[in-house]
Protein backbone atom coordinates (compact mmCIF):
# COMPACT_ATOMS: atom_id res chain seq x y z
CA UNK A 1 0.00 0.00 0.00
CA UNK A 2 1.40 3.50 -0.74
CA UNK A 3 0.90 6.35 0.79
CA UNK A 4 1.09 8.72 -2.26
CA UNK A 5 2.79 8.62 -5.95
CA UNK A 6 6.44 8.73 -6.49
CA UNK A 7 7.24 11.73 -8.25
CA UNK A 8 11.12 11.44 -8.31
CA UNK A 9 12.94 9.43 -10.81
CA UNK A 10 15.78 7.58 -10.03
CA UNK A 11 19.63 7.46 -11.56
CA UNK A 12 19.29 5.88 -14.95
CA UNK A 13 20.49 2.35 -14.68
CA UNK A 14 24.34 2.31 -15.50
CA UNK A 15 25.65 2.13 -18.97
CA UNK A 16 28.22 -0.56 -18.07
CA UNK A 17 25.70 -2.55 -16.22
CA UNK A 18 25.15 -5.58 -19.26
CA UNK A 19 29.49 -5.45 -20.37
CA UNK A 20 30.06 -5.84 -16.86
CA UNK A 21 27.71 -8.74 -16.02
CA UNK A 22 29.27 -10.38 -19.60
CA UNK A 23 32.95 -9.82 -18.18
CA UNK A 24 32.07 -11.67 -14.85
CA UNK A 25 30.28 -14.58 -16.81
CA UNK A 26 33.01 -14.78 -19.23
CA UNK A 27 35.18 -15.84 -16.50
CA UNK A 28 33.41 -19.44 -15.53
CA UNK A 29 36.09 -21.53 -17.72
CA UNK A 30 38.63 -20.33 -15.23
CA UNK A 31 36.49 -21.01 -12.05
CA UNK A 32 35.93 -24.62 -13.34
CA UNK A 33 39.76 -24.90 -14.12
CA UNK A 34 40.31 -23.60 -10.35
CA UNK A 35 37.74 -25.99 -8.90
CA UNK A 36 39.74 -28.96 -10.65
CA UNK A 37 43.01 -28.40 -9.69
CA UNK A 38 41.90 -28.07 -6.09
CA UNK A 39 39.19 -30.87 -6.26
CA UNK A 40 42.39 -32.63 -7.77
CA UNK A 41 44.41 -31.82 -4.96
CA UNK A 42 42.49 -33.44 -2.15
CA UNK A 43 40.05 -30.14 -1.33
CA UNK A 44 37.96 -30.64 1.87
CA UNK A 45 36.55 -27.29 2.78
CA UNK A 46 35.56 -24.25 1.23
CA UNK A 47 35.24 -20.88 2.61
CA UNK A 48 33.44 -18.15 1.60
CA UNK A 49 34.17 -14.50 2.74
CA UNK A 50 33.93 -11.00 2.89
CA UNK A 51 32.49 -8.01 4.72
CA UNK A 52 29.32 -6.13 4.42
CA UNK A 53 28.52 -6.60 0.72
CA UNK A 54 30.70 -9.24 -0.01
CA UNK A 55 29.67 -11.31 2.53
CA UNK A 56 26.23 -11.13 1.56
CA UNK A 57 27.08 -11.90 -1.82
CA UNK A 58 28.37 -15.78 -0.55
CA UNK A 59 24.82 -16.98 0.75
CA UNK A 60 23.25 -18.23 -2.90
CA UNK A 61 27.05 -20.17 -3.36
CA UNK A 62 26.73 -21.23 0.31
CA UNK A 63 23.14 -22.53 -0.03
CA UNK A 64 24.35 -24.43 -3.28
CA UNK A 65 27.42 -25.71 -1.55
CA UNK A 66 25.17 -26.72 1.18
CA UNK A 67 21.99 -28.29 -0.77
CA UNK A 68 24.48 -30.57 -3.27
CA UNK A 69 27.79 -30.92 -1.39
CA UNK A 70 28.32 -34.38 0.72
CA UNK A 71 31.95 -32.98 0.43
CA UNK A 72 33.65 -31.02 0.36
CA UNK A 73 32.53 -29.29 3.36
CA UNK A 74 31.68 -25.42 3.15
CA UNK A 75 31.26 -22.33 5.40
CA UNK A 76 30.79 -18.90 4.49
CA UNK A 77 32.11 -16.47 7.50
CA UNK A 78 33.06 -12.54 7.48
CA UNK A 79 36.57 -12.19 7.07
CA UNK A 80 36.73 -10.68 10.82
CA UNK A 81 35.28 -14.27 12.08
CA UNK A 82 38.28 -16.01 10.02
CA UNK A 83 41.29 -13.44 11.38
CA UNK A 84 39.27 -13.95 15.29
CA UNK A 85 38.29 -17.66 15.31
CA UNK A 86 41.03 -21.27 15.23
CA UNK A 87 39.18 -22.94 11.87
CA UNK A 88 40.04 -26.59 12.07
CA UNK A 89 39.55 -27.19 8.34
CA UNK A 90 42.23 -23.54 7.25
CA UNK A 91 44.71 -25.97 6.11
CA UNK A 92 46.28 -27.16 2.86
CA UNK A 93 43.01 -28.87 1.99
CA UNK A 94 41.29 -25.69 2.10
CA UNK A 95 39.86 -22.91 -0.65
CA UNK A 96 39.46 -19.28 0.13
CA UNK A 97 36.76 -17.76 -2.28
CA UNK A 98 37.47 -13.90 -0.50
CA UNK A 99 36.09 -10.72 -2.11
CA UNK A 100 36.71 -7.37 -1.75
CA UNK A 101 35.52 -4.28 -4.33
CA UNK A 102 39.13 -2.39 -4.04
CA UNK A 103 40.95 -5.65 -2.84
CA UNK A 104 42.52 -3.82 0.48
CA UNK A 105 39.59 -4.26 2.65
CA UNK A 106 42.33 -4.46 5.66
CA UNK A 107 40.17 -7.87 7.42
CA UNK A 108 39.63 -9.63 4.35
CA UNK A 109 43.45 -8.95 3.34
CA UNK A 110 44.37 -10.34 6.86
CA UNK A 111 42.04 -13.48 6.56
CA UNK A 112 43.80 -13.99 3.60
CA UNK A 113 47.18 -13.88 4.69
CA UNK A 114 46.28 -15.94 7.22
CA UNK A 115 44.80 -18.52 4.95
CA UNK A 116 47.79 -18.50 2.77
CA UNK A 117 50.08 -19.07 5.54
CA UNK A 118 48.10 -22.17 6.68
CA UNK A 119 48.59 -23.42 3.01
CA UNK A 120 44.95 -22.82 1.91
CA UNK A 121 44.40 -21.74 -2.11
CA UNK A 122 42.60 -18.52 -2.23
CA UNK A 123 40.50 -16.97 -4.94
CA UNK A 124 40.19 -13.42 -4.72
CA UNK A 125 37.12 -11.61 -6.12
CA UNK A 126 37.65 -7.87 -6.61
CA UNK A 127 37.33 -4.60 -8.83
CA UNK A 128 40.16 -4.62 -11.67
CA UNK A 129 41.31 -1.14 -12.92
CA UNK A 130 43.52 -1.32 -16.25
CA UNK A 131 47.75 -0.65 -14.91
CA UNK A 132 47.27 -1.47 -11.97
CA UNK A 133 46.75 -4.07 -9.49
CA UNK A 134 45.22 -4.35 -5.68
CA UNK A 135 46.47 -6.30 -2.48
CA UNK A 136 43.98 -8.92 -3.08
CA UNK A 137 45.24 -9.64 -6.88
CA UNK A 138 48.76 -9.71 -5.57
CA UNK A 139 47.72 -12.03 -2.30
CA UNK A 140 44.99 -14.46 -4.45
CA UNK A 141 46.33 -17.74 -6.44
CA UNK A 142 43.53 -16.46 -8.90
CA UNK A 143 41.67 -13.24 -9.58
CA UNK A 144 37.91 -13.51 -10.47
CA UNK A 145 37.67 -9.96 -11.83
CA UNK A 146 35.14 -6.92 -12.86
CA UNK A 147 35.76 -3.43 -14.33
CA UNK A 148 32.73 -1.48 -13.13
CA UNK A 149 32.99 0.94 -9.93
CA UNK A 150 29.41 0.99 -10.22
CA UNK A 151 27.97 -2.17 -11.02
CA UNK A 152 29.32 -4.34 -8.26
CA UNK A 153 26.66 -6.51 -6.60
CA UNK A 154 25.83 -8.30 -9.26
CA UNK A 155 29.03 -9.53 -10.54
CA UNK A 156 30.47 -10.29 -7.04
CA UNK A 157 27.65 -12.76 -6.29
CA UNK A 158 28.02 -14.32 -9.88
CA UNK A 159 31.30 -15.13 -8.95
CA UNK A 160 30.64 -16.81 -5.80
CA UNK A 161 28.51 -18.68 -7.87
CA UNK A 162 30.76 -19.79 -10.48
CA UNK A 163 33.19 -20.93 -8.06
CA UNK A 164 30.15 -23.21 -5.94
CA UNK A 165 29.14 -24.41 -9.06
CA UNK A 166 32.88 -25.42 -10.57
CA UNK A 167 33.55 -26.91 -7.05
CA UNK A 168 30.49 -29.02 -7.26
CA UNK A 169 30.97 -30.26 -10.72
CA UNK A 170 34.77 -31.39 -10.30
CA UNK A 171 33.51 -33.06 -7.56
CA UNK A 172 30.88 -34.71 -9.02
CA UNK A 173 28.01 -33.07 -6.92
CA UNK A 174 26.32 -30.92 -9.70
CA UNK A 175 23.48 -32.31 -11.30
CA UNK A 176 22.62 -31.33 -15.16
CA UNK A 177 26.05 -29.33 -15.13
CA UNK A 178 25.81 -28.44 -18.52
CA UNK A 179 22.55 -26.78 -18.04
CA UNK A 180 23.49 -25.13 -14.67
CA UNK A 181 25.78 -23.48 -16.93
CA UNK A 182 23.94 -22.24 -19.69
CA UNK A 183 22.03 -20.78 -16.77
CA UNK A 184 24.88 -18.75 -15.92
CA UNK A 185 25.40 -17.58 -19.56
CA UNK A 186 22.26 -16.24 -19.56
CA UNK A 187 22.52 -14.30 -16.57
CA UNK A 188 23.52 -10.64 -18.15
CA UNK A 189 20.18 -10.68 -20.37
CA UNK A 190 18.53 -12.10 -17.07
CA UNK A 191 19.41 -9.56 -14.55
CA UNK A 192 19.76 -6.31 -16.86
CA UNK A 193 15.65 -7.56 -17.28
CA UNK A 194 15.43 -7.66 -13.35
CA UNK A 195 16.54 -4.48 -13.19
CA UNK A 196 14.58 -2.77 -15.72
CA UNK A 197 11.54 -4.88 -14.71
CA UNK A 198 11.58 -3.85 -11.00
CA UNK A 199 10.66 -0.33 -11.81
CA UNK A 200 6.80 -0.38 -10.77
CA UNK A 201 7.81 -2.12 -7.30
CA UNK A 202 10.40 0.95 -7.11
CA UNK A 203 8.23 3.12 -6.88
CA UNK A 204 6.04 1.67 -4.89
CA UNK A 205 8.50 1.33 -2.07
CA UNK A 206 10.19 4.39 -2.87
CA UNK A 207 6.94 5.51 -1.49
CA UNK A 208 6.29 3.70 1.29
CA UNK A 209 9.61 5.04 2.85
CA UNK A 210 9.70 8.00 2.02
CA UNK A 211 8.86 8.76 5.37
CA UNK A 212 9.37 5.55 7.11
CA UNK A 213 11.52 5.87 10.34
CA UNK A 214 12.16 1.88 9.59
CA UNK A 215 12.04 -0.45 7.19
CA UNK A 216 11.87 -4.41 7.61
CA UNK A 217 13.14 -6.59 4.93
CA UNK A 218 12.43 -10.42 4.80
CA UNK A 219 14.10 -12.99 3.10
CA UNK A 220 14.85 -16.86 3.07
CA UNK A 221 17.53 -19.31 2.42
CA UNK A 222 19.91 -17.84 -0.14
CA UNK A 223 17.82 -14.61 -0.53
CA UNK A 224 18.42 -13.87 3.12
CA UNK A 225 21.86 -12.20 2.07
CA UNK A 226 20.14 -9.91 -0.19
CA UNK A 227 17.65 -9.09 2.86
CA UNK A 228 21.20 -7.80 4.95
CA UNK A 229 22.48 -6.13 2.11
CA UNK A 230 19.46 -3.93 1.27
CA UNK A 231 18.68 -3.28 5.01
CA UNK A 232 22.11 -2.84 6.17
CA UNK A 233 24.19 -1.31 3.34
CA UNK A 234 21.87 -0.13 0.81
CA UNK A 235 18.90 1.47 3.64
CA UNK A 236 20.58 1.98 6.60
CA UNK A 237 24.70 2.75 4.67
CA UNK A 238 23.77 4.74 1.74
CA UNK A 239 20.52 6.02 2.79
CA UNK A 240 20.89 6.31 6.01
CA UNK A 241 17.49 5.20 7.02
CA UNK A 242 16.70 2.58 9.88
CA UNK A 243 16.28 -0.72 8.47
CA UNK A 244 16.58 -4.49 9.52
CA UNK A 245 16.66 -8.06 8.28
CA UNK A 246 14.48 -10.59 9.36
CA UNK A 247 14.78 -13.98 8.47
CA UNK A 248 11.61 -14.73 6.94
CA UNK A 249 11.96 -18.85 9.37
CA UNK A 250 12.11 -16.90 12.40
CA UNK A 251 9.45 -14.24 11.27
CA UNK A 252 6.90 -16.19 13.34
CA UNK A 253 8.88 -16.58 16.59
CA UNK A 254 8.69 -13.45 17.77
CA UNK A 255 9.18 -10.73 15.09
CA UNK A 256 5.70 -10.30 13.44
CA UNK A 257 4.10 -9.05 16.51
CA UNK A 258 6.04 -5.69 15.99
CA UNK A 259 7.44 -5.65 12.54
CA UNK A 260 4.05 -4.43 10.73
CA UNK A 261 4.00 -1.29 12.32
CA UNK A 262 6.48 -0.38 10.29
CA UNK A 263 6.99 -0.96 5.76
CA UNK A 264 8.10 -4.78 4.97
CA UNK A 265 9.14 -5.69 2.04
CA UNK A 266 9.38 -9.60 1.99
CA UNK A 267 12.12 -11.25 -1.05
CA UNK A 268 11.16 -14.05 -2.97
CA UNK A 269 13.15 -16.45 -4.98
CA UNK A 270 12.15 -19.44 -6.51
CA UNK A 271 14.37 -21.71 -4.34
CA UNK A 272 13.43 -24.37 -1.69
CA UNK A 273 12.79 -21.79 0.42
CA UNK A 274 10.48 -19.97 -1.27
CA UNK A 275 7.45 -21.51 0.78
CA UNK A 276 8.63 -19.27 3.80
CA UNK A 277 8.88 -16.21 2.03
CA UNK A 278 5.02 -16.93 1.08
CA UNK A 279 3.69 -17.89 4.65
CA UNK A 280 5.19 -14.01 5.15
CA UNK A 281 3.14 -13.09 2.57
CA UNK A 282 -0.11 -14.39 3.22
CA UNK A 283 0.33 -13.11 6.80
CA UNK A 284 1.01 -9.58 5.91
CA UNK A 285 -1.77 -9.41 3.37
CA UNK A 286 -4.34 -10.08 6.02
CA UNK A 287 -2.73 -8.09 8.72
CA UNK A 288 -0.58 -5.41 7.73
CA UNK A 289 -1.15 -2.15 5.81
CA UNK A 290 1.90 -1.21 4.99
CA UNK A 291 3.99 -3.96 2.77
CA UNK A 292 5.15 -5.12 -0.40
CA UNK A 293 7.28 -8.03 -2.26
CA UNK A 294 9.86 -8.50 -4.24
CA UNK A 295 9.26 -11.73 -6.24
CA UNK A 296 11.33 -13.44 -8.55
CA UNK A 297 8.62 -15.00 -10.48
CA UNK A 298 7.33 -10.87 -11.81
CA UNK A 299 11.06 -11.41 -13.59
CA UNK A 300 11.15 -12.75 -17.56
CA UNK A 301 14.78 -14.03 -16.80
CA UNK A 302 15.46 -15.07 -20.18
CA UNK A 303 17.62 -17.33 -21.71
CA UNK A 304 16.98 -18.71 -18.00
CA UNK A 305 16.20 -23.01 -18.59
CA UNK A 306 12.90 -23.07 -16.51
CA UNK A 307 14.40 -25.96 -14.86
CA UNK A 308 17.27 -23.32 -13.57
CA UNK A 309 15.38 -20.26 -12.57
CA UNK A 310 15.95 -21.29 -8.52
CA UNK A 311 19.32 -21.25 -9.45
CA UNK A 312 19.57 -17.98 -10.49
CA UNK A 313 16.59 -15.90 -8.82
CA UNK A 314 18.79 -15.05 -5.70
CA UNK A 315 21.22 -13.14 -8.08
CA UNK A 316 18.35 -11.53 -9.96
CA UNK A 317 16.84 -10.83 -6.15
CA UNK A 318 19.79 -8.95 -5.06
CA UNK A 319 20.74 -7.29 -8.45
CA UNK A 320 16.60 -5.78 -8.54
CA UNK A 321 17.03 -5.40 -4.43
CA UNK A 322 19.81 -2.80 -4.96
CA UNK A 323 18.06 -1.03 -7.54
CA UNK A 324 15.17 -0.42 -4.84
CA UNK A 325 17.56 1.80 -3.40
CA UNK A 326 17.90 4.36 -6.49
CA UNK A 327 14.00 4.89 -6.39
CA UNK A 328 13.97 5.19 -2.56
CA UNK A 329 17.19 7.66 -2.67
CA UNK A 330 15.45 9.62 -5.27
CA UNK A 331 12.61 10.11 -3.55
CA UNK A 332 13.85 10.83 -0.10
CA UNK A 333 16.33 13.59 -1.58
CA UNK A 334 19.61 11.37 -0.13
CA UNK A 335 23.30 11.43 -1.83
CA UNK A 336 23.96 7.75 -1.68
CA UNK A 337 27.84 9.01 -1.77
CA UNK A 338 27.62 10.57 1.61
CA UNK A 339 29.74 8.86 4.81
CA UNK A 340 29.43 9.69 8.47
CA UNK A 341 32.63 7.38 9.42
CA UNK A 342 32.91 5.02 6.85
CA UNK A 343 36.12 5.87 4.89
CA UNK A 344 36.49 9.42 7.16
CA UNK A 345 37.51 8.07 10.82
CA UNK A 346 39.66 5.44 12.15
CA UNK A 347 37.71 2.77 13.12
Amino acid sequence: MSSSVVTVDPVPLAADLTPTLEHAVAQSGAARKLAARVVERGLRTVYFIGCGGSYYSTFPAQDLMERYAHAPAAHRMTAGEMIHRDLAGLDESALVIASSHSGATPETLEAVRLAKKAGATVAGIARSVPGQSSPLADEADALFDYPSDVTVTEPKAIHFTQLALAVLEASGSLPNAEEAWQAVAAIPRALTAAKQEVTPLGREVAAQWRDARLVYVLGAGPNFGAANALAACYLQEMNWLHASAVNAGDFFHGPFEIVGQHPVLILNGEDETRAMGERAVTFAERYYDTWAVLDSKDFTLPGVPEAQRGLISPLAVASASRRLLDFCAAERGHNTAQRRYMYRVAY
